[in-house]
């Protein structure tokens, strides 16, 4: 069946399909495109803050008011052990220049995947910036406060999930 899909995809000229069903683009004809996104979700990990250059309450502030930022809710779903909250799944994409306010996590604690580009990041407890770039995990726990700017050249996708009161 995937030999159809790939041969019907080439005549076609837009697209390829590989073994598994992943789409491929091709790009200028010379092949496959490579799938950035997916590869960043294959490749995810946690970024820290370099060893030795911990420090609580090593900053306070970071890039100023928030601007450039899109956050689109994609889903939610209710905590079966705690019917007041639920796990919200948001994508933001920052613009270059862009920046996300400095904000806690007290209150609400998850994990965000930078799926495209990069953004840096300015933490309560590390003394240095923290570049990520696609496929680095940001842990977002009770004891973080920070916040980020994208100083790259193209817009950055985040995908973050975060424990949040149910509405």
């Amino acid at each position: 069946m995937w030999r159809a899909v790939l041969a019907a995809s080439l005549v076609a000229g837009c697209a390829t399909v590989d073994r598994v069903g992943q789409s491929v683009g091709l790009s200028d004809g010379r092949g496959p495109a490579p799938d950035t996104a997916l590869a960043a979700i294959q490749t995810a990990a946690p970024r820290t803050c370099p060893p030795g250059r911990t420090l609580d309450g090593a900053n306070h502030e970071a890039f100023g008011p928030q601007h450039g930022v899109v956050a689109q809710d994609i889903a939610f779903t209710p905590l079966a052990s705690d019917p007041t909250r639920a796990v919200r799944l948001r994508r933001l994409t920052i613009e270059p220049g862009g920046v996300i306010a400095w904000h806690a996590h007290d209150q609400v604690q998850g994990m965000a995947l930078i799926v495209t580009g990069e953004m840096t990041e300015v933490r309560n407890s590390c003394m240095d910036l923290i570049r990520y770039r696609a496929g680095d995990v940001a842990i977002e726990d009770a004891q973080t406060a920070h916040g980020w700017r994208n100083d790259g050249d193209e817009p950055a996708v985040v995908l973050v999930a975060h424990v949040v009161a149910r509405n």
